[in-house]
């Protein structure tokens, strides 16, 4: 016998197979996460805070800043130096930071004088300005027309910023007083985080600015062209580096260590995790230069090669980290940078726990020349720190 069904039983059925399926999958979300996992009634008490205050509050506000602000301060209140909330913007500059790059056209300028233009005093390699033509010793008179004599530093900075793939025109003067206009595209300038020269009694001397994008392959460039030019020992100097990419630094410390452990992680459940440099190494008297501003990277690069018996450590006292974090990618275009993992050095020390890495001779700058190295402007021989570590590797 046919049945036959009515428009009403039909939609009753339906919205009991509905309610059933619906039942079924928070049953399975239930089960699958436990009760601590779930989420709390601070969502939907967050939510009605806002509609009160847009209901309520009688001046005007910006939802947007409401909400970063509040994500920031949920992050500080886990009390974690190194974690933190990133808006989009402020995630962007990160971005460009790690990368060692920012937009423009590579130069760095000074007043001059005797023209009242900016004289071009050094040019990042690779650089827009570099490909356009501009020189080291060059003097900008002009930008799109505009004469900037009377001009500061910061005017100029504010004249040439402008979006990647823009254009400037660039009216410079060269040394033998011709004047040209030089058209330049703004592009990503990279900024070489590495600097190197040889130094009396061929000992090679290396300044790591960062160990963020490049850093590893422009350290191992510089060891190994220093000991083409006859390099016997180095200096590492990694004073008032922030820290950066473990890849990075794991890989300046595998070229440089023999096998075994270079760098160990362990994560929220107490599993390690361990890199391993291979057989080849360099083998050479080395010091490595640290201050209260090597942090992470920089001063666990230091802690490691010491563990190895590979270089001694002079300057001051580091800060003593010993978390790693990891960037998260948020839906609004922000970034969360949380701490999610301890590491190690070789033999198992949280830099942490012992308040940093105590150099083998602590040699602290005064006021006056720490002011002079920030700036760049401490002179090698006025630099005892530095002159400590030349006088080890000399005798």
């Amino acid at each position: 016998m046919e049945k036959k069904y009515t428009i009403k039983s039909v939609l009753t059925l339906m919205l009991f197979a509905s309610a059933l399926t619906c039942l079924v999958i928070t049953l399975i979300i239930v089960c699958f996460y436990d009760i601590k996992k779930a989420p709390s009634n601070s969502v939907s008490e967050y939510a009605t805070l806002l509609d009160m205050i847009g209901e309520l509050y009688i001046g005007e506000y910006d939802e947007y800043t409401v909400n970063s602000t509040a994500m920031k301060a949920a992050v500080e209140s886990l009390g974690d130096n190194w974690s933190y909330y990133m808006t989009p913007d402020e995630y962007a500059n990160f971005l460009d930071v790690s990368n060692n790059r920012y937009a423009g056209i590579g130069v760095g300028i000074v007043s001059d004088e005797q023209t009242g233009g900016m004289i071009v005093h050094y040019i990042y390699r690779g650089s827009p300005a570099e490909t356009a033509g501009i020189a080291v010793g060059d003097v900008i008179l002009a930008i799109d027309g505009e004469d900037i004599k009377g001009y500061t530093i910061d005017d100029i900075r504010v004249r040439l910023s402008r979006p990647i793939g823009e254009t400037a025109d660039i009216m410079i003067m060269h040394p033998d007083g011709s004047i040209a206009v030089i058209v330049v595209a703004y592009d990503y300038v990279f900024i070489d985080p590495v600097s190197f020269e040889m130094l009396d009694d061929r000992i090679g001397y290396i300044a790591v600015m960062n160990f963020d994008h490049g850093a590893a392959e422009s350290f191992i460039s510089a060891v190994d062209e220093l000991i083409g030019q006859g390099a016997r020992a180095f200096v590492f100097d990694v004073r008032n580096n922030g820290g950066g990419r473990v890849v990075e630094m794991t890989g300046m410390l595998d070229y440089l260590l023999p096998e075994g452990e270079i760098f160990i992680t362990v994560d929220r459940s107490g599993e390690e995790s361990i890199t391993r440099s291979d057989a080849d190494s360099i083998d050479m008297p080395c010091v490595v230069l640290v201050d209260c501003y090597s942090f992470s990277a920089a001063e666990y690069f230091a802690a490691t090669l010491r563990e190895y018996e590979y270089a001694l450590v002079v300057g001051e006292q580091t800060t003593g980290k010993s978390r790693m974090q990891t960037t998260y990618n948020m839906p609004g275009g922000g970034a969360l940078h949380i701490s999610t993992s301890q590491y190690l050095t070789k033999n198992r020390v949280k830099l942490h726990d012992i308040g940093g890495l105590t150099p083998d001779y602590q040699i602290i700058l005064t006021d006056e020349e720490f002011s002079l190295f920030l700036s760049g402007a401490l002179e090698m021989d006025d630099d005892p720190q530095l002159q400590q570590a030349l006088s080890l590797l000399s005798s």
